[in-house]
């Protein structure tokens, strides 16, 4: 279970990293959906009856887990961003950070209207789509 973790984050580090040679390492973040949703059932299913107390109690520990941590890496952020950015690019990654804050990221990109594959570029769509 963790080696298909590593293995995923290692193709997404190199697909980020290096998009051209690495084309298909975006596949990692479906393998981490995949992984996420047989961790999540195989917890559940350990309950004997599976009810709104189980549910929400499964999320509260997901909470607690993830929203320190991804709050105190949001603050290291804002404090190192405006030592390293330049200002053009300061003003943009507040917005980001606006949107950072509650886990609406992906939000902005949609009423942006951002094409992630126009970013990443169209070899990568070709080679996707003769899949």
């Amino acid at each position: 279970f963790q080696g298909l973790r590593a293995i995923a984050i290692i193709g997404v580090l190199f697909f980020h990293l290096f998009p051209k040679r690495f084309v298909n390492g975006f596949l990692g973040v479906d393998t981490f959906f995949v992984l996420s949703g047989y961790l999540m059932s195989s917890i559940l299913s350990r309950e004997s009856t599976i009810n709104g107390t189980v549910v929400r109690s499964f999320y509260v520990k997901r909470f607690k887990r993830i929203v320190p941590l991804y709050s105190i890496m949001l603050a290291i952020l804002a404090v190192v961003t405006p030592l390293v950015f330049l200002p053009n690019d300061i003003s943009h990654f507040v917005t980001d950070l606006e949107w950072a804050l509650p886990f609406a990221q992906n939000m902005q990109n949609v009423l942006k209207k951002f094409d992630y594959w126009d970013e990443v570029g169209v070899e990568v769509l070709i080679r996707f789509e003769s899949f």
